[in-house]
């Protein structure tokens, strides 16, 4: 449960390291600003909120504002066995907050948002890892075996790059490697128990 305190906030240069939230994780109308947090001094806000979270390293401040209404939040994104998950919040001052307001804060939202999109990313590394260098070489062809993760690894990278742009991923992805779509189906279902792609959604590729 993410600790909660309205406070100034410390004068600090700003964080140009990659956040853990980018733009696409808010909902509308909250963005991603600026923070005025210098992570190296992240552990003065950490000890004013006694946040002792056991949360492993990475972790970084985050600062959203809701383009509405003005209001600003740090969240502070770490990681744990779950994935990327919210572990303390603050609320900048001066003005007061209630607790209606802080209901309709988009954590959870957030969080899904951010863990998904930080899966997505593992199990990209983890397909090219499996497929080897000469992922994009030459036909797919088929797969060995159940358990030919170099096949797989193949497999999802081609499938991940096809669903950026189309709305039938498993129906091009056939048509350009010269199979059927249930065949790729059929493929994609072993690389998600693989681990090279992420469960699938019902009306989305992922």
């Amino acid at each position: 449960m993410a600790r909660l305190q309205t406070l100034e906030l410390p004068e600090g240069a700003e964080d140009n390291r990659p956040p853990f939230i980018l733009d696409e994780d808010l909902p509308e109308p909250w963005r991603v600003v600026p923070s005025p947090i210098d992570q190296e001094r992240a552990a003065t806000l950490d000890e004013a909120a006694d946040l002792q979270a056991g949360i492993r390293h990475p972790s970084s401040w985050n600062l959203i504002e809701n383009a509405d209404t003005g209001r600003r939040l740090m969240l502070r994104m770490g990681a744990s066995e779950a994935g990327v998950e919210i572990t303390g919040m603050y609320v900048p001052g001066p003005n007061a907050i209630g607790i209606g307001e802080v209901r309709k804060f988009p954590l959870a939202a957030i969080e899904t948002a951010v863990r998904t999109r930080s899966a997505r990313a593992a199990t990209v590394v983890e397909a090219a890892l499996a497929a080897g260098s000469d992922a994009d070489e030459g036909p797919l062809g088929r797969p060995d075996g159940p358990d030919d993760t170099r096949f797989y690894g193949r497999l999802a990278l081609r499938y991940l790059r096809v669903a950026g742009r189309s709305h039938r991923p498993a129906t091009d992805l056939a048509r350009k490697e010269g199979v059927t779509p249930r065949t790729v189906q059929r493929w994609i279902s072993r690389a998600r128990e693989l681990g090279l792609l992420l469960p699938g959604r019902r009306g989305r590729a992922t």
